[in-house]
């Protein structure tokens, strides 16, 4: 089995089976409606559902046809990830409790059929919309129409659908902490949206593409790119369903791997952040601008959907007799969940940085191209002059080598990409922002001993250098193939890159004192 050496022996988490909890109560006999589900967040989402919460009835999976296969055929093959062995082990019965519902978030009504919709109409109990158009690594700003249709128009069409569900207790909605980056201090409260959702829909629907497109950067000044603007005016949805959707919503910062289960550093997910850290592993990406204090918002996706599931469970309590008597029911309201880790365990980009260098040099990747090195840097000037010796200079000398041999030159290409993403992360490093988290500390404060430890979501209690040393191990099975048994580079070779990279160094400093001497002397 691939990258079988980390999930038997160092990644389980071998927390004994416990008493049932409170929100296993709750979740028995549940049906549950998830689009979205076959992404990142949504696979250690359903895993934890099946595994955690084996009494529940039905798991509703809203998936699209994707690259010539059907809904169904890409469930099967999501289940065949080792992702999911654990949970095989636990509940054997799992696949009966998962049912397909082919759908897709781009098209009005969630593309849902309305047979299936009155068929499980009665059924619904609670709604998890994951489903969420995201940015590419080089257009961060061309995809508006997408995302419009997918991320807000959807949101609305599901909403309108779940109404129709009878016997609705929850719908849970993840948005984002950086939806609101003008804000200084964000609290766990709706935001105006300087323009209306709907007249975005309809442009969305009615203006052609390349109009949308020339708009975008305009109509998206204020926010980092177009999944946060989108997710801004989503929210405005979910504020105008109050108070007759019993609804929540839950704002993440950057999603990394798992932190402890099923298979803690497992990932999928190739983002800007984890791409880039990824290619800072193999030696390829090594400068990055933007200020180093600024706290990088981290949060490991297991422990997200832990308070995705809490919540839903505060959800749910508030409709059914299945409540901790101790616990007094709440006020019928739209509640908002700022879960950020600089409110737990602070972690600034420059910090983030070094715990990445430190633990890159232990986790050793027979695919090395360079030494590790990574460096944040506030001054543009520093940033591109680091940038063409460290990245432009090398990829156009391998570049020329590669082509030369007679095969296709790649990795300039592969650095315009690395440097649009490093450019759309600075606009995250830029945030100087304070995120208050006082619904999340009530939620927490709700859960009995039992489910605190089955359904943790305390971020006070990792270790940042144990998390990123299993997550770069992550980085290196689940993303590049790479087994941990494989041999890194040997001594020679390492010795030969420390020696290329230091005299890369040297070369860059003497450029910056002739450049001073000469401007400023």
């Amino acid at each position: 089995m691939e990258g079988g050496d980390i999930f038997i022996q160092d990644f389980i988490n071998d927390l004994q089976e416990s008493p049932e909890s409170q929100i296993q109560k709750c979740f028995r006999g549940s049906c549950i409606l998830i689009t979205g589900g076959t992404g990142f967040v949504g696979k250690v989402l359903i895993e934890k559902l099946l595994r955690s919460c084996r009494d529940l009835n039905t798991i509703y999976l809203v998936v699209r046809p994707m690259n010539g296969r059907n809904p169904n055929e890409r469930v099967k093959e999501m289940f065949n990830s080792p992702f999911f062995d654990r949970m095989k082990i636990e509940n054997p019965t799992y696949r009966s409790q998962v049912q397909v519902v082919r759908g897709d978030c781009f098209q009005p009504n969630i593309g849902v059929d309305e047979a299936v919709l009155n068929r499980i109409a009665s059924k619904i109990n609670a709604v998890i919309h994951l489903a969420a158009a995201t940015t590419t690594d080089n257009h961060p700003y061309c995809m508006l129409h997408t995302a419009v249709c997918t991320n807000v128009r959807a949101t609305r069409d599901l909403i309108v659908l779940a109404k129709r569900f009878q016997n609705l207790k929850a719908f849970v909605y993840v948005s984002s902490v950086f939806a609101n980056p003008s804000i200084l201090d964000v609290y766990e409260q709706f935001y105006n949206s300087p323009i209306p959702t709907s007249t975005v829909i309809q442009m969305a629907e009615t203006l052609p593409d390349y109009i949308l497109n020339r708009m975008t950067s305009g109509l998206v000044s204020g926010w980092p790119d177009v999944v946060t603007f989108t997710k801004a005016l989503s929210e405005q949805i979910i504020q105008s369903a109050e108070p007759e959707l019993p609804a929540c919503v839950i704002r993440p910062g950057f999603v990394l791997g798992t932190a402890n289960e099923p298979i803690a550093g497992w990932t999928n997910d190739l983002n800007n952040l984890t791409g880039c850290a990824l290619g800072s592993g193999l030696g390829l990406v090594r400068v990055f601008h933007g200020p180093s204090y600024v706290n990088a918002e981290i949060v490991p996706v297991d422990m997200l959907v832990n308070l995705l599931l809490v919540a839903c469970w505060d959800l749910i309590r508030k409709k059914t007799d299945v409540v901790n008597e101790e616990v007094p029911k709440d006020a019928e309201n739209t509640l908002i969940y700022n879960y950020a880790s600089s409110n737990y365990k602070p972690c600034s980009w420059n910090q983030l940085g070094e715990t990445f260098f430190k633990n890159e040099k232990n986790v050793s990747s027979p695919n090395f191209f360079w030494m590790p090195f990574y460096y944040v840097t506030n001054s543009i000037f520093i940033y591109w002059v680091m940038t063409f010796y460290l990245h432009t200079v090398p990829a156009k000398v391998v570049d020329l080598f590669i082509w030369l041999i007679g095969k296709e030159p790649r990795l300039n290409e592969f650095y315009k990409r690395v440097h649009a993403a490093a450019k759309h992360l600075s606009s995250y490093q830029q945030m100087h922002v304070r995120y208050h988290n006082h619904n999340v500390i009530n939620l927490m404060n709700k859960l009995s001993p039992r489910d605190k430890i089955l359904f943790d979501f305390d971020m006070s209690t990792l270790s940042w250098d144990a998390y990123f040393d299993k997550y770069l191990k992550g980085l290196r099975v689940y993303l590049m193939g790479n087994p941990l048994h494989m041999p890194g580079p040997n001594n020679n070779t390492l010795n030969r890159l420390i020696t290329i990279h230091y005299n890369f160094i040297i070369s860059i400093c003497v450029v910056i004192v002739m450049y001073t001497i000469f401007f400023y002397c």
